[in-house]
């Protein structure tokens, strides 16, 4: 059982190779579908790069938490499908289960904004304006995702992750554009 495995006391951020086992755990997966989930579930939450992850797999498999499988295709390059091992399953429950630390928040947008005494209005209400842009795409996308993620299964708690991320862009666009409303 998970709450087995629980250290008190012990914080830790998880990281690319927890990430990886733990959407590994889910199901098998080549490096490319590996990228696309973090792209396209989990980027409103967890800055996961496309270059981090064959070096973290080639890392996993080298430890034993997974497994490489080649797979021949023809007219094509082969493609290495990985699977999470008992091994590396005990590794992200492990991860999994101890307490959450505190988010860290980095956003170049809110360093500009808090340096802007030195800047122009207008420049101000174009970086604003660029931000909102930014988030409202994101919003959107998440929504819009939503649908088809449910149809597919998804979980009530992985749905909790996309709630978060729709209420925290629809809270910063408020606060955007309230914003905004200043330098027009």
């Amino acid at each position: 059982m998970a709450s087995d495995l629980k250290m008190e006391g012990v914080l830790m951020t998880m990281k690319g190779k927890e990430i990886i086992l733990g959407i590994l755990k889910d199901s098998s997966h080549t490096g490319y579908e590996i990228n696309d989930i973090l792209q396209e579930r989990l980027n409103h939450f967890f800055d996961g790069t496309f270059g981090m992850i064959y070096p973290t797999l080639k890392k996993l498999e080298h430890d034993g938490l997974v497994t490489k499988q080649q797979i021949t295709q023809h007219d094509k390059p082969n493609k290495n499908v990985y699977a999470i091992t008992k091994q590396g399953e005990n590794v992200f429950l492990e991860a999994l289960i101890k307490p959450t630390t505190d988010d860290v928040l980095k956003s170049d947008f809110l360093m500009r904004m808090y340096f802007s005494d030195y800047l122009d209005a207008q420049t101000i209400k174009q970086f604003i304006e660029e931000e909102i842009a930014r988030k409202q795409s994101k919003l959107s996308k998440l929504e819009s995702q939503l649908d088809g993620w449910r149809k597919q299964g998804m979980s009530d708690t992985k749905k909790i992750t996309v709630d978060y991320g729709i209420a925290h862009y629809s809270a910063t666009l408020q606060i955007l554009r309230k914003a905004l409303e200043e330098y027009e």
